[in-house]
């Protein structure tokens, strides 16, 4: 199908960008929501290829016959093939190993993070069935795009059983530093895992630093280069990079400014933000890194502490349930609701309602549509690799009436430089950057979001997988002349 730079491409990740999912009056299509999905699959709409990925929708199997579904259904651009997994190759890959190991232990949250020999075994077993599924679809010369921590292991496994293919890994959370990551057992392995990759991408200048200093300090006979980002391992060089990940503003810009969306948008405003009030918004997965309860702990004491904001200021969240079969999750989830009716206790009146939750996803034109009608946005994580949620919020901010509010842990923060950042664990000093938000004139509100969606529109998501594909195209090029 599609190719880059003349070569096929192909996309590797855990979750698929479409499922498939048995009703009573038939099949519904359901799109994925996430970073990686809505990054990627815009990528290969315009590039085509193929996407391999976990089928994990109750009627995958019917919808992809030979376990490859057309995407889309009509007027295909790519192929999607799904790896079937069953329930404990689930269990021990994805909730375990994955989501109870690494992901906690990436955002320094060591209490958290649990690891087992059991789980790691089951872990290594689903990246080699990705692998194998790669390297029986990927046609000669291909480029391998494979993604994040769930399979780190997939660089080394398909160089070995293909050494044809040229393999780029982009890390989208953040890497944590090499006296955090040897806390689990399985370290090295993983680095290995990735150093089968030619180019490795990573979202910031630290994420990098973080990754080159822990292969150094791992292995003996290895050559890191610090300067320039690269890796001589096993007579090859492998490039280490920050690629910081981005959206397609254009696309949200047209989204937003539809009719319908725009009537959306506008009817949220009359809802929540009538007589003259201000709304504010945020949209999280129910994750303990996203640092929900720290926030909904600093919208009590801004209303507390700014009580000329009460009646004036009403706050919607998006609150996503999120891999339930972790207990953690659950628990989150059960605070967020507790935090929020303690502060609507406290707080509301006959006819105001300081915090409003939606307790589902949104599809993507009406969460672009909510971005766009609010005053200011809420972005706190308490680490954060990048947050996609934080550049969609200024993308749709056409009418550029909104101020965005960003951890400074936030791997957006370093782009998005004209947020006022606060800190989640700040109670305090984030109810007193939210007061500066409100007073803020429109003028000066307009200037700052012209300037990020400036920034945007010069790096956007093509610039993200172009630069990423052009390096790894050119590793290999370098490779071939050597």
């Amino acid at each position: 199908m599609g190719t880059f730079a003349g070569r096929p491409l192909v996309v590797v990740t855990n979750r698929e960008p479409y499922v498939d999912e048995t009703t009573r009056t038939g099949i519904r299509h359901v799109q994925r929501a996430g970073g990686v999905v809505s990054a990627l699959d815009p990528l290969l709409r315009e590039y085509g290829g193929d996407w391999v990925a976990w089928g994990s929708g109750t009627a995958d199997r019917l919808t992809a016959p030979g376990g490859v579904r057309p995407v889309p259904l009509k007027n295909p651009r790519y192929r999607l093939h799904r790896v079937y997994l069953s329930a404990e190759e689930v269990q021990g890959y994805y909730t375990r190993f994955a989501n109870q190991g690494i992901w906690p232990l990436s955002h320094m949250l060591i209490e958290r993070a649990r690891f087992s020999r059991r789980a790691w075994s089951v872990y290594r077993a689903v990246n080699l069935k990705f692998a194998r599924r790669v390297a029986r679809e990927s046609r000669p010369t291909a480029l391998v795009f494979s993604h994040d921590y769930q399979l780190a292991l997939v660089p080394s496994l398909v160089r070995q059983l293909r050494p044809d293919l040229a393999i780029a890994h982009f890390w989208h959370i953040p890497w944590p530093v090499f006296t955090v990551l040897r806390l689990c057992p399985q370290y090295q392995e993983i680095l290995r895992g990735l150093l089968g990759a030619d180019v490795l991408g990573f979202q910031t200048p630290d994420d990098v630093e973080s990754f080159l200093t822990s292969v150094q300090r791992s292995f003996r006979h290895v050559s890191v280069d610090h300067r320039r980002g690269y890796i001589q391992w096993q007579g090859r060089t492998i490039a280490v990079k920050t690629f910081p990940i981005s959206v397609d503003i254009a696309a949200i810009e047209e989204t937003v400014a539809t009719p319908r969306v725009t009537r959306w948008s506008n009817g949220i405003r009359r809802h929540f933000a009538r007589n003259s009030r201000q709304l504010g918004v945020s949209v999280d997965r129910a994750d303990y890194t996203k640092g929900i309860i720290p926030r909904l702990e600093a919208l009590h004491e801004f209303f507390n502490r700014y009580p000329q904001h009460r009646g004036q200021v009403s706050f919607l969240q998006v609150v996503v349930p999120t891999r339930s079969e972790v207990s953690a999750y659950r628990t989150l989830f059960r605070q967020v609701e507790q935090e929020t009716y303690r502060i609507n206790q406290a707080f509301a009146t006959t006819d105001w309602t300081p915090v409003i939750t939606i307790r589902r996803s949104l599809d993507r034109p009406r969460l672009m549509g909510l971005f766009r009608a609010a005053d200011f946005g809420l972005v706190s994580s308490l680490f954060d690799g990048m947050n996609l949620v934080a550049k969609e919020f200024v993308s749709a901010q056409i009418d550029r009436r909104g101020v965005l509010l960003l951890s400074e842990t936030a791997g957006a923060s370093l782009e998005l430089d004209q947020a006022l950042t606060v800190s989640p664990w700040d109670p305090e000093g984030f109810a007193q950057v939210l007061d500066l938000a409100l007073s803020m004139p429109l003028e000066e509100r307009r200037q700052r979001m012209q300037a990020m969606q400036q920034h945007l529109h010069q790096h956007t998501l093509y610039d993200w997988a172009t630069d990423i594909l052009s390096t790894l195209d050119e590793m290999v090029q370098n490779y071939v002349e050597s």
